[in-house]
């Protein structure tokens, strides 16, 4: 008895199973099976009619939100790129194909379930949208920033260079975000976050050096073994120039593409050429009162204070090209003591190639003794010797024929030599003559002239039968001004 009974609940489940079989077949006869998707749009047990309404409302509806850097956004909708389906008979054929199996048998295959790219849009509205939008131009509320690499930077707070960490930036590489878009939208994807850098590593022009990279800490320690140097330079009359870190900063040069840091000879060059510059009062213009009372301004010549310059370069060099005492250089990093700054700093002294009677920081030009100093003026033709703050001694002269090859310079010069007798030569004469004193090294200087024509004398007449460029006097005008001036005097040459 039990067995029947069994029998009988077995013949019942399998005929509500054939039923429920039946049922299934009969409701996919023409519908979908299960888990069918066209692109993204589930149509699942829907009819054929059913699902190309859908997916038509589907391609109406559809948009695409891009989220990008500094909260930029970017909205793109089906039909403004004329999105639409596109290959309806390949869908139509799977559809059909889905049929010619039993559903009962297709719940054991994947295949047939799933139908992508049978999308179309235009590709042309969608580069144009892409092209006008503001992640691309940039607005008033969208600033556009271009990426910056990872670089080494002076830090004034730390006083030594630390690694700066790379910009991003929110510049877009176009080409590379239209191919993302391109494969969203063929996925009816509605969503889209650029920021993420891992999955979509070529949507932003990118930084080539990044403060991680392993040749930062590279070039980190070889701009610190740069930087950190003080040279101290004596000056002399107890004045000092310090060229330290937050001076030679200027001159390290940093090559994030090829991922250098330098400080070659010609930046050594350019920076020994600025400090020497800057005590330089040679050629520069200086107010000058003349006998005649005016105020002037006189420029040129070589008088005042120059450092020589290869000197200084020579020595600078020969600092930057020692090894460096890490240790020295760690310390001072981890405290910037005094003590720790002292151990980096190396004592030099300047040589001068010329030099002044006088260093006014204040005033550069008020480089020379105004009590003791000649003046030649060159329109009246006339000498004037300055002894004291007095004027001692004036007389006639005769300068160089204005000519390019003998006029005689203007500027401020110095006395460099006094000679009793001394040969004069040029291209086309050899003179000899007394109480010689050089004004300049290309052989002008005071002198007598034994010419025959001081008669004649007019303050035009150097414009006919001037010298070669010297300042000619007569005998007892050139004794008199040997003896009242000295090396070192400075010259006013002026018109």
């Amino acid at each position: 008895m039990k067995d029947k009974k069994k029998i009988y609940i077995g013949i019942g489940v399998l005929v509500v199973l054939v039923g429920i079989l039946i049922g299934v077949h009969i409701r996919y006869s023409n519908r979908w099976y299960p888990g069918t998707k066209i692109e993204k749009v589930d149509v699942s047990g829907m009819t054929y009619e059913a699902s190309m309404k859908k997916i038509e409302s589907s391609m109406n509806s559809y948009h695409l939100k891009v989220k990008a850097r500094e909260k930029g956004t970017l909205k793109i909708k089906g039909n403004a790129i004329d999105l639409k389906l596109e290959n309806q008979k390949a869908v139509k054929n799977m559809y059909e194909n889905q049929h010619k199996t039993s559903i009962v048998f297709s719940f054991f295959t994947k295949n047939n379930r799933v139908i992508k790219h049978v999308v179309s849009y235009s590709k042309k509205k969608l580069e144009k949208i892409v092209k006008h939008s503001t992640l691309i131009k940039g607005s008033d509320t969208y600033q556009l920033t271009k990426p910056e690499d990872a670089t080494i930077k002076y830090s004034s707070k730390k006083n030594y260079g630390v690694i700066k960490k790379e910009v991003l930036g929110n510049t877009l590489d176009q080409d590379n975000f239209i191919e993302v878009l391109e494969d969203k939208i063929e996925k009816l994807s509605n969503n889209i976050d650029i920021t993420d850098t891992k999955e979509y590593p070529k949507v932003y022009v990118a930084p080539s050096l990044y403060h991680d990279d392993e040749d930062m800490k590279t070039m980190e320690d070889t701009y610190n073994r740069y930087v950190l140097h003080w040279l101290q330079w004596e000056l002399g009359d107890n004045r000092t120039e310090t060229i330290g870190p937050d001076t030679i900063k200027k001159y390290i040069k940093i090559n994030t593409e090829k991922r250098t840091v330098k400080l070659k000879q010609a930046y050594i060059e350019k920076m020994v050429e600025d400090f020497c510059l800057k005590y330089k009062t040679v050629g520069m213009k200086r107010k000058f009162k003349t006998h005649a009372g005016k105020v002037i301004k006189v420029s040129g010549g070589d008088y005042g204070w120059q450092i020589n310059y290869e000197d200084a370069l020579k020595k600078a060099m020969d600092e930057f090209s020692k090894d460096v005492d890490t240790s020295a250089i760690d310390a001072y990093k981890k405290k910037q003591s005094k003590k720790n700054e002292e151990a980096l700093t190396v004592q030099l002294k300047v040589k001068y190639s010329n030099k002044g009677y006088q260093y006014d920081e204040d005033d550069k030009q008020n480089d020379w003794n105004t009590k003791n100093y000649s003046e030649v003026d060159l329109s009246n033709q006339e000498v004037y010797v300055y002894r004291n703050g007095k004027l001692k001694f004036s007389c006639i002269c005769i300068t160089g024929k204005p000519t390019s090859d003998r006029l005689t310079r203007t500027g401020v010069w110095y006395v460099k030599e006094k000679r009793l007798s001394k040969t004069l030569v040029g291209a086309d004469y050899s003179v000899d003559t007394k109480y010689w004193v050089r004004i300049m090294w290309t052989g002008t200087g005071y002198h007598y002239s034994s010419r025959g024509d001081w008669g004649s004398w007019s303050p035009s007449y150097y414009k006919s039968a001037g010298s070669h460029g010297c300042v000619n006097l007569t005998y007892s005008n050139a004794q008199m001004i040997y003896s009242l001036v000295n090396s070192g005097d400075p010259v006013f040459i002026h018109y």
